[in-house]
């Protein structure tokens, strides 16, 4: 790729921010090379047209027509609208924020002891923060860096006024501080259960013993994040999971959608690990949890939904037997899956419902032919069409599909080391299970005996329940 870092900068640019950063260049106060400019337009017009450029030369032609091609400089150019173009994004984030705007303001007002200036923008930064519609950590942390010029403002002023608000400077910095502190805490306790590894979050026992003794006079944020603390931490006692709800009902629109889908993720991970202990009673939590988060919004990200939050719904419908409830979420919803993926979340989440309803002609009609673009519906595709047939009981199909999988498995790349012995020796028990001789209860035992003594398996919990029939 050509300039690559500029390319892959300015593909991320939205129509709006290509109009204006174009207005950006042409400011003299930004850019008073006008080459790069040119530069810019000869881009962005291959990006609009999905034409990626593959010659220099045809760039430099374009660029500096009377010129022959001079590599150093072509480089200097690109090398320089990048630097322009993260410029431009910086300047591009900072406008978006008006309360950092305004407390950079503040600081310049009070270092030229503009006063009475100070004390106007003051009060407007005071309306423009409590106009925000979140109580996050940003929220308190913009509280913070606002108190924190007005407490330097006053110092220099004390001797006029002997007025001095050290208090709120001070209480700003406990609420931005313990959410964060609380934040960290809680995400350690969540990557501990992925990377099986102990994380140290300094003092932090000191600050839950303060906590416990005061937490329903702390803001919202921080109420929310020891719930979760709790909820993560002392997992036997599910009166916290519970708790949990109540304040992410009660507080949870203080959140921007991407933070209260993380704390939805938090009550998520619990149910999964009250269901791997054999509470099943907690498919039906994870449900509600679901239709929280769409009805609330929370489970899109910018307007689309995850092709793997659309299969998760699925899967806990049918565990709790909600069918009506999956077609409506696969036909209303199901626009919002990303292109590239679409047709095969609804055919493969379509064909689940089917098994699950035993209508198995169904699942063949759908699965059968379908070119799979995502890996892992590949991967789950091919073996809920071997199950269709295993309960169809046609040995003939369900062993060819089990050749093709195993090799399937073998040559693709992509597929982790971990996921490829899940799923091979799924392959080897299912064969071994339709070897089983009829009334050979004593080789059915051994046979269960070495699934359940597997730590590598897929769908072990369907394997197990077949095996019964065999006792």
């Amino acid at each position: 790729m050509i300039a690559k870092k500029l390319t892959l900068l300015l593909q991320t640019f939205s129509s709006n921010e290509h109009t204006q950063f174009r207005k950006y260049l042409l400011s003299p106060f930004f850019n008073e090379n006008k080459t790069l400019l040119k530069l810019y337009d000869i881009f962005a017009k291959n990006l609009k047209a999905r034409q990626p450029f593959t010659d220099k030369n045809a760039i430099w032609s374009r660029l500096c027509p009377k010129l022959a091609y001079n590599d150093v400089r072509f480089r200097k150019y690109c090398s320089d609208l990048t630097r322009l173009g993260e410029n431009f994004l910086i300047y591009y984030e900072f406008d978006t924020n008006e309360v950092g705007k305004n407390i950079h303001l503040l600081r310049s007002l009070n270092k030229r002891q503009l006063d009475q200036h100070f004390s106007a923008k003051e009060t407007k930064t005071r309306r423009t923060i409590e106009a925000l519609s979140h109580r996050d950590i940003n929220y308190h942390l913009q509280y913070f860096l606002l108190e924190n010029e007005v407490d330097k403002f006053q110092i220099r002023r004390i001797k006029r006024t002997n007025k001095i608000t050290l208090e709120d400077f001070d209480q700003s910095l406990d609420n931005f501080y313990l959410t964060q502190k609380l934040k960290n805490y809680c995400n350690s306790l969540n990557y501990k259960n992925i990377v099986n590894k102990d994380f140290e979050i300094g003092f932090i026992q000191l600050f839950i013993n303060e906590l416990n003794e005061d937490i329903e006079t702390r803001p919202p944020s921080v109420q929310v994040y020891y719930q979760v603390m709790l909820t993560l931490s002392e997992i036997e006692d599910e009166t916290h999971f519970y708790r949990l709800r109540e304040v992410l009902n009660t507080h949870g629109d203080l959140f921007p959608q991407p933070e209260l889908r993380d704390l939805y993720i938090f009550a998520q991970n619990y149910c999964i690990k009250k269901i791997n202990t054999g509470k099943k009673e907690y498919f039906k939590q994870l449900f509600d949890i679901y239709n929280t988060l769409l009805e609330k919004g929370t489970i899109f990200n910018n307007g689309e939904l995850l092709p793997w939050d659309f299969k998760n719904m699925v899967a806990v419908g049918l565990r709790i037997g909600e069918f009506d409830w999956i077609e409506n979420i696969i036909r209303k919803y199901s626009d919002h899956l990303p292109d590239d993926f679409r047709e095969n979340a609804i055919t493969y989440n379509l064909a689940t419902v089917y098994f699950y309803k035993r209508e198995y002609d169904k699942v063949i009609e759908l699965l059968r032919e379908v070119e799979y673009q995502d890996l892992y519906y590949a991967m789950d595709g091919k073996w809920l069409l071997i199950k269709t047939y295993y309960e169809l009981d046609e040995p003939e199909p369900m062993e060819a599909l089990l050749e093709s999988f195993r090799i399937f498995l073998l040559r693709n790349k992509l597929i982790s080391k971990v996921k490829e012995r899940q799923y091979l020796n799924l392959i080897r028990f299912v064969k071994k299970m339709n070897q089983l001789p009829y009334n050979s209860q004593q080789a059915a035992q051994k046979l269960q005996k070495k699934i359940e003594e597997s730590g590598a398996v897929a769908d072990k919990k369907w394997l197990l329940e077949k095996i019964e029939i065999y006792l």
